[in-house]
């Protein structure tokens, strides 16, 4: 979840990472420049070697990454977004 100004609107942007996903729960990339992204499969180079993902795709095979992108107005507290979170799961097979 960052938060900031665009104008003179504060927002909130969180992205959800679903249980389901490969990886979960994933590392987070957030740089001043701009980057806010999810990496399910940099385990090993995050956690310096601790962790590792043997992760594998056949041909023909194929994979679903499931995530929500809130963007929402004004100062939202880590509750609220933990609420979506609770729903996005339910919801999001």
């Amino acid at each position: 979840m960052l938060a900031g100004n665009v104008k003179q609107e504060q927002i909130t942007l969180a992205i959800l990472d679903h249980p389901k996903n490969t990886g979960f729960p994933t590392y987070w990339h957030a740089r001043g420049y701009g980057l806010f992204a999810a990496n399910p499969l940099g385990q090993e180079v995050f956690s310096k070697g601790q962790e590792k993902l043997n992760f594998t795709l056949e041909p023909k095979q194929s994979v679903t990454f499931r995530y929500r992108l809130l963007i929402l107005s004004g100062a939202v507290s880590a509750d609220q977004v933990e609420k979506e979170y609770g729903r996005f799961v339910k919801d999001v097979k």
